[in-house]
């Protein structure tokens, strides 16, 4: 399975945490406006940057339970899970759904994972949490847009093929990748579920300069995947970006979906 590092999470959360739709996060919060507990599943959890984004905007008292295969991420977690109920899992989701639902869940969240699962893997989970009608808020799916700013004739290149590469398996089969905040939408919704989605792009400029330079080199070690013998062009399309960005003159777009789904009733 694809992991993160505890460092690069680190650095993306705060850009995480500015694009998360407002609109999305609105329907989330009215939806459950009558409820006073609530038990939340984070699915996918790394450090635990969901419980961040959402504890200053929940006003219930919330019992978390947060889940990755990676216990040195979820070590993370438990450093800044102080004064939150947090239970913490251990387990691989591309084997075993079942601990999802131990305990029971009000809620089901995830950030930034959709992406990299395959069509198979979410039509078994939507099946799972559809039929128990468990509410589902995932944020931060990448829906396969990136711009630079300037632009550069090799960027249409370094997008195709990291979004090739974003296909590739992941550890769950064949990727999603770009496709799968649209399969998922798609699947809750003929499941009978009521969907609120919109846009939540990252936006990265001068201010973000590490965030860009990791970023923009993790592109480039997709595409030369993908075209080994493009890395000596691709190679060049990172040290002309690295010059912007050192000049404060680079700005990046990448494009998210993020989209809360509840059964038709409650």
């Amino acid at each position: 399975m694809s992991g993160f590092s505890s460092e690069w999470l680190a650095l993306r959360e705060p850009i995480d945490h500015a694009a998360r739709s407002e609109e999305v996060i609105s329907a989330l919060r009215h939806y459950f406006l009558n409820d006073w507990k609530l038990v939340v599943t984070d699915i996918g959890s790394g450090t635990g940057s969901t419980i961040r984004a959402l504890r200053p905007i929940v006003s219930q008292e919330l019992t978390w339970h947060l889940i990755d295969y990676d216990d040195t991420l979820l070590s993370e977690a438990r450093k800044h899970a102080e004064g939150d109920r947090v239970i913490f899992t251990e387990n691989d989701l591309s084997t075993r759904l079942e601990p999802i639902f131990k305990p029971a869940p009000d809620l089901i969240t995830t950030s930034a994972f959709l992406d990299l699962v395959s069509l198979e893997w979410l039509q078994r989970f939507v099946n799972e949490v559809t039929v128990r009608e468990i509410p589902f808020y995932a944020a931060l799916t990448y829906d396969g847009r990136t711009s630079n700013t300037p632009e550069s004739e090799m960027d249409g290149e370094i997008l195709s093929a990291f979004n090739a590469h974003q296909q590739t398996d992941k550890g769950f089969g064949k990727a999603l990748g770009p496709a799968a905040a649209d399969e998922a939408i798609r699947l809750f919704q003929e499941a009978g579920y009521i969907v609120c989605s919109a846009k939540s792009d990252w936006k990265a400029n001068s201010e973000h300069a590490e965030f860009q330079r990791q970023l923009l080199s993790g592109w480039r070690n997709a595409a030369s995947e993908i075209h080994p013998d493009r890395r000596p062009v691709f190679d060049l399309w990172l040290e002309e970006r690295n010059a912007l960005i050192d000049a404060g003159q680079n700005a990046v777009m990448v494009g998210h979906k993020d989209f809360f789904a509840v059964p038709a009733e409650k």
